[in-house]
């Protein structure tokens, strides 16, 4: 195999290793992040400024609980937090 292939392959590779991001966000000393679930977020956030819950539609014969939170505004910004299942799947913030 020529070298610039391998250079090129093993900089693909080395690339795949590396953590994907993962949104978070700062409760007072505490950080929360994608993944975690719903009760340590209130553990660590306390409740939200407010609150939707979507429960599984009965006519799919299935589905998820979607929640959408709201912390803010602070300091002029919002933070969205979005659940599936109790599982925070989404951080948002916008000022």
């Amino acid at each position: 195999m020529p070298v610039a292939i391998r250079c090129v392959l093993g900089g693909v590779l080395a690339f795949s290793l590396l953590p994907v991001a993962e949104a978070s966000m700062r409760c007072g000393t505490a950080l929360i992040y994608e993944g975690e679930r719903s009760v340590e977020v209130l553990r660590k956030c306390g409740e939200p400024d407010q609150r939707e819950v979507t429960p599984p539609s009965s006519q799919q014969g299935g589905g998820v609980t979607v929640e959408q939170w709201v912390y803010g505004p602070r300091n002029g910004v919002y933070r969205y937090l979005r659940f599936l299942d109790g599982k925070l799947v989404e951080i948002r913030t916008e000022r």
